[in-house]
């Protein structure tokens, strides 16, 4: 596979005389936990216990078979599935063969699996026959004579049919052993620098774009800065896997490759539900996890459920929150339920994370986005492209050595996104204080302007999120022909409580000291936010709902 990476030479040979680039692949640090302790369980999942022997032997034997099959290094090949451990399976077999790992969120339907598996060329799929009521056999019925690069579709769970293989059997043959020795996969492996892995990013307004990286990125990231230097992580730890993996982000890096790279253990809860997010804290109490990975609404959730300070989850070590940004009211709660610090993982899925909070940050400085890591680089620009002062906000851009390399199927709009010195233009506004840590004041682009004000919905959703009643909230601008534009909310309420209406919401936005232009105009309640395939908040199907409110005149 050929692409232009934003990322040049020079830099990476500084990654590399720094000693953030170990160039080494992802299995091999696993193997050499394989060697130590064959027996220790790597992934539990629903089906049960994969040791870390169990683990490299199936993914060598997928490897082997998908060689066979014509995969060949640089080619793309997607796994769609819940959190299961046939996602790690699969990435750890293309990593010994150098093809990239593609992870597609068990969401994503017909019209996204097109507009993923066409431009990235795709030349295998492995994908459930069902899931949870839907049939992805027939989607991909309806979508394959499209996709002319496809071609083979490998079964989990199920009994192939027609030209399906099955993905357990592939796993199990281990012929190619005696046929081709165990050396035959080696000499496959691409270099730690070459891109290996695709996440897929869901933003609130735009479409999915496919984000390359390598291993020298990844293993960097969660070892380097995320192991060693945020969590302390170590062998002994067992990670809880919350959120989706499908899209190799929050639910998938941090919570089950990182225990991995370590020696460690990672659990998986096969399917967030949030009408039953005390499923979370029996997960976590049972496998007695030591850290968990969750986005803000989750953790809201688990801390609403009806007696959440009843389980036992004494063996929490931390909690980790990525994917959106945490109000300090929540942050403050769970640390005070769960007895562990909440750290935060700051950074997109397109481009990588500049920053992070460590667990032994102060309290109050946990509360933000934490400092600049180690092999990156950070700045706040003003809108004329010159560098804010400390607490002045800005737009926040950076580039590093956990960054990607740019985007696969869109080389056409990285220099929308990137500059010609690799520096990512993130869309967030931030300010850096004088200790070095960086807060997020909200997006460039989600700024309402109403009668010439600027109003930051950030800041009221993180005032909304406090009311007892509130599980959740969205701020949106809605049109307005005198005023330009007005605030809409919409609020998840929490099961049980009475549901507020606009002018107890609005009072309560005036009490927490917001000036009145920040109070909401228009409410809509709902029992979730529409969302995008990714679980991310849908921000331009809300605001249509929003708009609809205000087009039949209505307030709540």
């Amino acid at each position: 596979m050929s692409m232009k990476s934003v990322q040049t030479e020079a830099q990476a040979a500084e990654y590399r005389r720094r000693g953030y680039w170990k160039d080494r692949l992802l299995v091999d640090f696993v193997d050499d936990h394989t060697a130590r302790t064959p027996d220790k369980p790597a992934i539990i999942d629903n089906r049960g216990i994969i040791t870390f022997a169990a683990l490299k032997t199936k993914s060598e034997n997928l490897a082997a078979a998908l060689l066979r099959l014509g995969v060949q290094s640089g080619e793309v090949v997607a796994v769609q599935a819940p959190n299961w451990a046939e996602l790690v399976i699969a990435h750890f077999a293309l990593d010994r063969i150098g093809a990239l790992f593609l992870p597609v969120h068990d969401g994503f339907r017909a019209e996204e699996m097109q507009h993923i598996l066409g431009p990235s060329k795709a030349v295998a799929l492995i994908f459930p026959a069902q899931y949870h009521g839907f049939d992805y056999r027939a989607q991909m019925t309806n979508v394959v004579a499209d996709l002319p690069d496809l071609r083979q579709l490998i079964i989990l769970r199920a009994e192939p049919e027609g030209n399906e293989l099955s993905f357990d059997a592939l796993c199990e043959d281990g012929a190619w052993r005696d046929e081709k020795g165990e050396d035959w996969l080696l000499g496959h492996r691409l270099l730690a620098q070459s891109p290996l892995q695709i996440m897929v990013s869901s933003g609130t307004t735009s479409t999915v774009k496919c984000s390359v990286f390598s291993d020298n990125n990844m293993s960097f990231k969660l070892m380097g800065q995320y192991g060693d230097y945020a969590t302390g992580m170590n062998a002994d730890d067992i990670g809880a896997a919350i959120a989706p993996a499908g899209t190799g982000a929050t639910g998938y890096n941090y919570p089950i490759i990182a225990p991995l790279l370590y020696g460690a253990t990672s659990v998986l809860l096969e399917r967030w539900d949030g009408a039953h997010p005390e499923q979370s804290l029996e997960l976590i109490e049972k496998y007695r996890c030591t850290f968990a990975v969750v986005i803000p609404t989750q953790l809201v959730k688990m801390l609403r459920v009806p007696g959440a300070n009843q389980y036992d989850v004494s063996c929490l070590r931390f909690i980790s929150n990525a994917g959106a940004k945490l109000a300090a009211s929540v942050s403050e709660e769970a640390e005070k339920m769960f007895g562990c610090p909440v750290q935060t993982i700051y950074g997109a899925t397109d481009s990588g994370v500049p920053t992070m909070t460590a667990i032994t940050d102060p309290p109050d400085k946990r509360r933000t986005a934490g400092r600049v890591l180690a092999g990156e680089e950070l700045k706040i620009l003003r809108d004329n492209g010159s560098e804010a002062d400390v607490d002045e906000p800005g737009e926040v851009v950076w580039r590093g050595a956990n960054s990607s390399y740019g985007y696969l199927t869109k080389a056409e709009i990285l220099g929308d996104i990137w500059d010609e010195d690799g520096w990512f233009r993130s869309g967030d506004l931030g300010v850096i204080d004088a200790e070095g840590y960086l807060s997020i004041v909200g997006r460039k682009k989600d700024m309402i302007i109403r009668g010439g004000r600027n109003i930051n919905p950030r800041q009221i959703e993180e005032t909304l999120i406090r009311h007892d009643a509130v599980v959740d909230a969205v701020i949106v601008g809605v049109s307005d022909a005198v005023l330009g534009e007005q605030v809409g909310a919409a609020i998840i309420v929490t099961a049980g409580m009475p549901t507020p209406d606009k002018q107890r919401i609005a009072r309560f936005v005036l009490d927490a000291g917001l000036p009145k232009w920040c109070q909401p105009e228009y409410l809509l309640v709902l029992d979730d936010f529409p969302r995008n395939a990714g679980g991310k908040v849908d921000k331009r199907n809300l605001s249509v709902a929003l708009e609809s409110v205000a087009a039949a005149g209505e307030q709540t």
